[in-house]
């Protein structure tokens, strides 16, 4: 996140996520959703199933709608092991700028989770550690130190997409 060596884009956002404090960086990371950029699978399912349309369709729309709830109840259950909810300001593939009324040291560990996207829930973590806390203010700067590969590609996803939305916006 630094500005010397920083290597991804970075853009601002408001995003809610959670923490929760870490005895060490290589403590087991206790979120464990995969939240890879999925299509729903059911169309990918019913391909070549010989089901009529409107069945296929039915069904498609039943696994959409599980999805929501599934999500749903799983943020439910983010809350209560992440206790310190924060805002986003800022993300990238290194890192995020966040917001909390909560105190956090410099080089503290901790685990955040970070919703990407509401409906359908879209959800990653990362194990890291503070860089510093801007003075003055509520924000802080978190580093990633150990994220799954998944994690990293929908970070990185999520931020090329909301780029490509900021280019769209800015020409019309």
């Amino acid at each position: 996140m630094d500005e010397e060596k920083r290597t991804f884009s970075r853009i601002p956002v408001r995003l809610k996520g959670h923490i929760r404090p870490m005895r060490s960086i290589d403590s087991p990371q206790r979120f464990s959703g995969d939240s890879g950029f999925q299509e729903s699978s059911g169309t990918a399912l019913f391909k070549g199933s010989q089901l009529p349309e409107e069945l296929t369709r039915f069904l498609s729309e039943v696994d959409r709608k599980l999805d929501q709830i599934i999500g749903m109840l799983s943020k439910e259950t983010v809350r209560s092991d992440f206790p310190v909810d924060i805002e986003i300001m800022e993300i990238s593939g290194a890192g995020v700028k966040f917001r909390s009324s909560h105190q956090f040291e410099p080089n503290a560990p901790l685990e955040m989770v970070m919703v990407l996207n509401q409906l359908p829930v879209q959800l990653a973590s990362s194990k890291g550690r503070i860089l510093k806390k801007e003075p003055d203010t509520e924000l802080y700067r978190f580093e990633f130190v150990d994220m799954r590969g998944s994690d990293m590609e929908t970070i990185v996803q999520f931020v090329f997409k909301q780029q490509r939305e900021l280019i769209r916006n800015s020409k019309m």
